[in-house]
């Protein structure tokens, strides 16, 4: 028997199995759509490269949100296994500092600070994206330190105000000396924005103009200009103009596509407007401002604590208003939600 073409066909049975392993990759896409089946082969700040039906392609790091890649997810199995286990950030990042291969490290220092930020651990998650920066200052995830860092501080309100425009300023800075994509640029002037708002060092009418002109820049990135309206929604909330605000809500939650936060700041914001609208004699406001505060906690399990910890206590404060059936034992399970979730939260401790 000639063995050399049963080894031949073995071989190519083989290098199909591991070309089709290869393309099972995943790009997601700030719009919510995707680019599957492909090879992701590299990711930095200004582009993934991958391979997809035998040709090479790339997409510009602001366009992407996320991405599935398999060999990252073997390299870093341990981490994925544990990871609603305390030991999960810890795994992913004791296999980063071991890997050798920069594009696949990555990916464990930037695990690792998902699940501290999921966990409210924001000082170590600044740790694990600020260790990935430095071993390698060309990742796609760099970004991803500021605006983490920049959510958190703006967060926090007028005390951490600096600190929030200090990471702006080097976010903007950092995109344009270092030609970020246009995409990180924008976002960058978002958090100037933002800090300057929280500084109290810009009034209400013009901070929701400078929105508008940088959501109108940004309508090639659908994440920046969705966050620019629904901070408009936020300020005409703020100043007590629900009816304003439910324009932006309505045409936000109209959308086929919002990314996790933006989805949860939308529906706790349409809960602020029925909460408004709610009297002794129109009940059915409360009513449903409750079941706009419930969407937060059911449909948005990653939101950003301060949004879901806000909800828990409006809806509450809803359920008692509303007086509905079963609405207190309603309002005592979210009640002991917030408190058990979120202990440290400035909500669950009014």
């Amino acid at each position: 028997m000639n063995i050399r073409p049963v080894l031949a066909a073995a071989l190519a049975v083989a290098a199909l199995a591991a070309a089709a392993s290869a393309q099972k990759d995943r790009i997601l896409l700030v719009d919510g759509k995707s680019i599957d089946d492909c090879a992701i082969t590299s990711f930095d700040l200004r582009k993934v490269e991958y391979r997809a039906k035998g040709s090479v392609a790339t997409v510009e790091s602001d366009l992407v949100a996320d991405l599935v890649v398999e060999k990252a997810r073997d390299v870093f199995r341990r981490g994925h296994a544990a990871a609603t286990s305390p030991d999960g950030p810890g795994l992913f990042l004791a296999a980063a500092r071991e890997q050798k291969d920069k594009f696949l490290a990555q990916f464990g220092f930037a695990e690792a600070a998902k699940l501290l930020i999921e966990r409210g651990e924001f000082a170590d998650a600044f740790g694990a994206l600020e260790e990935l920066a430095t071993a390698n200052p060309d990742s796609g995830f760099v970004p991803m330190l500021y605006r983490v860092k920049a959510e958190y501080y703006i967060s926090q309100g007028k005390a951490k105000a600096g600190d929030a425009a200090s990471v702006a300023k080097k976010y903007e800075e950092a995109a344009g000396s270092q030609g970020y994509p246009r995409g990180f640029q924008i976002e960058a002037r978002y958090y100037v924005l933002m800090a300057q708002a929280v500084a109290g060092a810009v009034d209400a009418n013009k901070l929701r103009r400078d929105l508008e002109v940088l959501a109108g820049e940004a309508a090639a990135y659908a994440n920046i200009a969705d966050r620019c309206r629904m901070t408009i929604a936020d300020s005409l909330l703020e100043e007590k103009k629900p009816d304003e605000a439910e324009k932006f809500l309505k045409e936000l939650l109209a959308k086929a596509y919002l990314e996790p936060a933006t989805l949860a700041s939308a529906m706790n914001g349409m809960g602020k407007v029925h909460f408004a609208r709610g009297t002794p004699e129109n009940k059915d406001a409360y009513r449903e401002a409750l079941l706009s505060f419930l969407r937060v906690v059911i449909e948005a399990p990653k939101a950003q604590p301060g949004v879901t910890a806000e909800s828990l206590y409006l809806g509450a404060q809803a359920a008692e208003k509303w007086g509905g059936p079963d609405a207190a034992t309603m309002s005592r399970r979210l009640n002991y939600m917030l408190n058990r979730d979120y202990p440290d939260n400035p909500w669950s401790k009014r």
